[in-house]
């Protein structure tokens, strides 16, 4: 042993020791590449002291070779605990950026689906304003010609009353209920002007009545006096005789 020990002794130097302390805790490393490297790096630097392992095991002292253990294990954990803090930081950046991404993503995808719900909802107002003016537009066409249906209609049963009204009015015109009246000397036809024109017993508002006629009916006037303060008329109908005013019938 001591033909290879150098006249200096390296273990005397400081350098050399701390360097010693180094290498030697990381020959237990976990990861095999970093074992390999440490135990290259070591031999080549007790080779240059022409030094072997047994040197090393014989000549250092037992508790600086624990201690220099113990203090490189503690520092390869401390490394290796530092390694694993900065990967796993890295893992959470990385996580943290693809979360922030999906977050855009999303955030992006419900703006999108907001404008596509905005455009639909407004499509679906202005189809529901065009049905509403549509039916409008129907309800407005459908009265106007409703109206002017009435009108027609009122325009054709005011013609029609008219008609009647002078067909009432012509004497030589009779109800096919009144031919069966006939004139007598001094009589003349005559035609009740008013609805439900009463006949009475006598020449008077309180006489009894004897019955009722419908205006346009034929009647035949027998003879005329005046009562009361005014002109009465003798008329005979199929519902008898009896006296009317004389205003309520053309004669």
């Amino acid at each position: 042993m001591s033909g290879r020990v150098a006249d200096t002794d390296p273990f005397a130097d400081a350098a050399f020791v701390t360097r010693l302390q180094k290498l030697l805790p990381m020959l237990a490393s976990e990861q095999p590449g970093e074992a390999d490297a440490a135990r290259r790096k070591l031999l080549e630097h007790l080779g240059h002291h022409r030094l072997s392992l047994t040197d090393v095991a014989l000549r250092l002292p037992a508790g600086a070779r624990t201690a220099s253990f113990t203090q490189g294990a503690r520092e390869m954990s401390l490394e290796r605990q530092l390694g694993i803090a900065r990967i796993s930081r890295q893992e959470a950046e990385s996580d943290t950026q693809r979360a922030m991404m999906q977050v855009a993503e999303l955030r992006r995808s419900l703006q999108q689906a907001a404008s596509d719900l905005g455009l639909a909802v407004a499509g679906q107002a202005r189809v529901r304003l065009l049905a509403v003016v549509g039916w409008m537009m129907v309800a407005i066409v459908g009265s106007l010609a409703v109206a002017e249906h009435l009108h027609i209609e009122g325009m054709a049963q005011g013609e029609a009353v008219a008609a009647a009204d002078r067909r009432m009015l012509r004497p030589d015109v009779l109800p096919a209920y009144d031919f069966n009246l006939h004139l007598a000397s001094g009589e003349s036809f005559g035609t009740v002007l008013v609805q439900d024109l009463a006949i009475r017993l006598s020449p008077n508002e309180e006489a009894g009545v004897r019955a009722f006629l419908n205006r346009g009916m034929r009647v035949v006037v027998e003879q005329q006096t005046r009562a009361g303060g005014r002109n009465w008329l003798l008329v005979r109908s199929v519902t008898g005789t009896g006296w009317v005013p004389d205003g309520d019938v053309l004669h």
